[in-house]
């Protein structure tokens, strides 16, 4: 594919290009660091959901114990709830109504604060033996790796004139900074985009949602073109991979979406694989 004309790549960000979830790890960051936006009143409005309805109370209860009485304790009862939410939506309601109800935890910031938090998690988060404890005793692998065979790939496609953006659910801010590294611009990213007021991220998705269907609207945004290549992990990614002439399938141990991609012919390849060459 190399050896013929350059054309438009896309690639997913999370678990493609990197083994680890920027956009989640900059979520756990802002959760576990006191750094939620819930002084905004439209928090604690599009906080809401009705999987969570019964917890909503309780949340802005323990919020008020800890900024007013730095209670600690309250704080951590209020992480737990709000991840356990993450996870119950993501359970019961699929990925993407998770990931939009995510525009909570990311608000009350300005842009480049959260990508400052970004690009700290991004290295940290390299670090042996990145292991984060969330309230509650749970422990999860935050870490982060970029997957060599794909950032030379990325960098062979630059070297011969391709186009090639980023398309991820993750925030747009989170993800600018990190692609740099892969010799892209910050511009090349197209991610999940929130409204902004007084320079203060809002609790308010700009639609498209960068999301299954929604990522093949955003790359409509900038072409009418062929999508000569795309690369991702996930059914999140399926429209992008489909839209495109030729698909990479980063496979992660999903038998049915890996049957889908022999039954499509996508390119295979495993991301154990790929770990196994950093």
């Amino acid at each position: 594919m190399l050896n013929g004309p350059p054309g438009l790549a896309c690639f997913d960000f999370d678990n493609t290009l990197i083994r680890g979830d920027l956009g989640e790890s900059c979520m756990y960051y802002i959760l576990t660091q006191g750094m939620l936006g819930a002084d905004l009143p439209e928090f604690w409005k599009a906080v809401h959901h009705p999987l969570i309805e019964g917890e909503v109370n309780t949340w802005r209860r323990l919020w008020t114990e800890y900024s007013t009485q730095e209670d600690i304790s309250s704080y951590e009862q209020l992480v737990k709830g709000l991840i356990d939410a993450y996870e119950k939506i993501a359970a019961t309601d699929g990925l993407e109504a998770a990931y939009r109800w995510t525009k909570v935890l990311f608000c009350g910031m300005s842009e480049a604060e959260l990508a400052s938090i970004a690009k700290h998690v991004f290295i940290e988060n390299q670090e042996p033996g990145t292991v984060l404890h969330l309230p509650g005793g749970t422990t999860i692998d935050n870490s982060i790796r970029i997957r060599k065979p794909l950032l030379q790939l990325v960098q062979s496609m630059i070297e011969k004139s391709w186009d090639v953006h980023i398309v991820t659910a993750s925030p747009e801010c989170t993800i600018r900074d990190a692609v740099t590294k892969y010799g892209l611009k910050p511009e090349s990213v197209r991610g999940m985009r929130l409204s902004v007021r007084d320079h203060i991220l809002m609790p308010e998705i700009i639609e498209p949602m960068t999301y299954d269907q929604g990522k093949v609207a955003a790359i409509r945004e900038f072409t009418s073109g062929e999508i000569t290549f795309a690369a991702g992990d996930s059914f999140t990614d399926l429209s992008m991979l489909r839209a495109a002439k030729h698909t990479l399938l980063i496979d992660r141990g999903n038998a049915k979406l890996r049957a889908l991609a022999e039954s499509e012919n996508f390119w295979i390849q495993t991301a154990e694989s790929l770990d196994s060459q950093n």
